[in-house]
Order: C-alpha cells, then sequence, then structure tokens
C-alpha cells in the first residue's frame, strides 16, 4: 500500500490543471491553512514561466480553495475552477 502522507515538496513539483478548461494552471507555492483548525484551505498556484504567454497581462498567482481540489496525483493536480481567480 502507498503512503497516503505528502509534504509541500511532494505537492510542489506537480502540475496543476483546471478539469473545466484543461488547461495548466501552475504549480503550488504556497498552502493556506486555518490556524485554528489545522485545515489547509486553499492552494496558492504559481503560473509556471513555461505556460504564460509573453502576451498575458496578469502573471499572479492563483489562489484555489481546498474544496475544489478533485483529484491530487502521482504527477498532477487536478481543480475545478469556473473562472480564473485571479482575475477578480
Amino acid at each position: 500500500m502507498k503512503d497516503s502522507i505528502m509534504t509541500l515538496s511532494d505537492i510542489e513539483e506537480k502540475d496543476v490543471i483546471n478539469v473545466v478548461t484543461g488547461e495548466r494552471i501552475g504549480f503550488v507555492s504556497s498552502l493556506k491553512i486555518d490556524t485554528n483548525s489545522g485545515q489547509i484551505i486553499a492552494i496558492t498556484v504559481q503560473p509556471s514561466m513555461r505556460f504564460v504567454s509573453f502576451f498575458s497581462k496578469d502573471e499572479s498567482a492563483v489562489v484555489v480553495p481546498w474544496n475544489q481540489i478533485l483529484k491530487i496525483g502521482e504527477d498532477v493536480i487536478i481543480v475545478n475552477v469556473a473562472q480564473r481567480l485571479n482575475e477578480y
């Protein structure tokens, strides 16, 4: 049986992909943790330079709520984001 515990460095190596658009959003750069409950409430995703268009106007990080993460797999994290969160 495979170990079900991951470290932040394990998660940082995975591509984050939006299942709605099929777009590669980037890589996890940090976690947001509720210090009262100790639960992860969101991940911050930094666009990877290899996926960012030269003409892109906004290259800031995207915050994805934990409840929008569908699956953390071997190589990717699948999220369900209906709209680009960093545009608001």
